[in-house]
């Protein structure tokens, strides 16, 4: 008997195809997917890479490790979410609404962070190699600790 994937029935009556290499998950039409559906795959521990997230709301969660690399979270509403230690290198985080969230530790590296809000988001530690962004947009951002931080 063949086990189905956590994700099966939901992506089914979603109308979404559902593709699983080892551990990486395809959503082909998951902008038609609802946010539950999206974070569980990520609390899954599935890779999301170069997923088109633009505008969706994971405001006030738990998403600490989350592999999210190369995704266009552009206008997304990431507000008070927990984001410690994950991976958001190469993202596009245009306009993104991160006020209070956690981004310690975080892999900023290549994300294109202009036009984000970031007061009270904690970026201690955070690597922000090659990351776009506006110096004063840093302001009310809590940093502290080394960092890696390049323009």
């Amino acid at each position: 008997m063949q086990t189905l994937h956590p994700l099966a029935n939901l992506a089914r009556e979603s109308n979404i195809k559902l593709i699983i290499e080892g551990n990486a998950i395809e959503l082909e039409g998951i902008n038609s997917m609802n946010r539950e559906a999206i974070v569980d795959a990520i609390r899954n521990g599935q890779t999301m890479p170069e997923k088109n997230l633009a505008g969706i709301d994971l405001s006030n969660l738990d998403l600490s490790g989350a592999n999210l690399a190369g995704c266009d979270l552009s206008g997304a509403n990431l507000r008070n979410s927990n984001l410690h230690r994950a991976d958001l290198s190469d993202c596009r985080l245009c306009k993104a609404d991160l006020r209070g969230a956690d981004l310690s530790q975080a892999n900023l590296s290549g994300a294109n962070l202009i036009g984000a809000r970031l007061r009270r988001a904690n970026l201690t530690r955070s690597i922000r190699i090659r990351t776009k962004i506006r110096k004063w947009a840093m302001k009310g951002a809590y940093i502290a600790g080394p960092t890696a931080y390049t323009d």
